[in-house]
């Protein structure tokens, strides 16, 4: 009876220490680009206006990942993606010649930020010590459309895209809840987006890579085919000589599909794919490294 007792004490215990070292704090990708070596800009005295871009969620996981913290923590990045995109695409408009207005506008700039989150073979598991838990694999995929429209004809417009997508799969292993079973030992579930359970670091990395990867590819897109201001016209001078520059072909106009191409084999080292992305301009603007 003894021996019953003391170990009893044991899982007590380990069970308390386990509740109490079972977080990690990350902290939130780093969004902010590097420094530009020119900032001067042109006063052209075109006008153009920005508006809020709009987010565009198709989600294919689970109701467990649902209730995650990676969840949560994608929810914020997206709020944080949003927020910077804003305000780094205003610079870059700066940049180019434009002077920011928000009600009668030479040009406008839409965007539309598609995201796919899809989870695969989900599979729950229990353990008697830390609880249940779900091991599965998630893929992730961004497309943006940024169109630059003539604001007195909107019918002369041209899109830039942007893609970025997960290679393969990433190994998830995640805690969930459960109301069953002896309580001392549940897993307490975050509810923080910086504070991960343990075990989930590398996959909020690779998350994290992926947003990084979209950002610095939208933003090098927008910069290097945003033409100047000075290469448009003023609406009442010359109209025809709207939108003159060429047509980047390399960037397709297509709506978004979300992609099935997904690997089935995860790879936690999974590398973000990246199209058209170019590291400097012609006039020596470096947006990213």
């Amino acid at each position: 009876m003894k021996k019953y007792f003391f170990i009893f004490i044991f899982l007590f215990l380990s069970a308390c220490s386990n509740t109490s070292s079972t977080f990690v704090n990350v902290s939130m990708p780093n969004f902010k680009p590097q420094t530009p070596i020119k900032t001067e800009s042109i006063d052209s005295g075109i006008t153009i206006a920005l508006e809020p871009i709009n987010i565009e969620q198709n989600n294919n996981y689970s109701d467990y990942f649902e209730n995650s913290v990676l969840k949560i923590r994608i929810e914020k990045e997206i709020e944080l993606l949003k927020e910077n995109l804003e305000e780094q695409m205003a610079t870059i408009a700066k940049l180019k010649g434009y002077k920011i207005v928000n009600s009668n506008p030479d040009y406008t700039l839409k965007s539309l930020i598609s995201i796919y989150i899809e989870e695969q073979n989900p599979q729950k598991s229990d353990s008697f010590v830390s609880g249940d838990y779900v091991k599965s694999n998630l893929g992730i995929q961004f497309q943006g459309k940024i169109s630059f429209i003539d604001a007195h004809n909107s019918q002369n417009s041209t899109d830039l895209t942007s893609n970025t997508k997960l290679n393969s799969l990433i190994a998830l292993t995640y805690p969930i809840k459960n109301d069953d079973g002896i309580n001392m030992f549940k897993t307490t579930i975050s509810t923080v987006p910086t504070q991960l359970n343990k075990g989930l670091e590398r996959p909020a990395f690779e998350i994290d890579r992926s947003f990084i990867a979209f950002y610095k590819n939208t933003l090098n897109t927008v910069y290097n085919n945003l033409p100047k201001a000075i290469d448009t016209a003023q609406p009442s001078n010359n109209p025809e000589k709207f939108n003159s520059f060429e047509n980047n072909s390399s960037f397709e106009e297509n709506s978004f599909q979300p992609s099935k191409s997904f690997k089935n084999t995860p790879n936690d080292n999974s590398n973000a794919k990246k199209e058209n992305n170019v590291d400097k301009n012609q006039d020596g603007v470096i947006i990213f490294e």
